[in-house]
């Protein structure tokens, strides 16, 4: 499969989509597309804002 970005006016978005359908294609929207990534992003974070703090400054100053 090769994905395919196409840039179309929202009044054609129905054919597309009839006829993505038709071929057995699927249609996702970038909007789609980053709320899936959202979607699949860990609920609670693995690092508190101090260690985040933290690890930025022993990258950026060495400390």
């Amino acid at each position: 499969m090769e994905d395919l970005v196409l840039t179309i006016p929202t009044q054609d978005l129905g054919i597309m989509e009839t006829l993505a359908n038709r071929m057995g294609w699927t249609v996702r929207s970038k909007r789609s597309i980053v709320q899936k990534f959202i979607d699949s992003c860990p609920k609670t974070p693995m690092m508190t804002d101090e260690e985040i703090a933290a690890e930025v400054n022993a990258v950026r100053y060495g400390k």
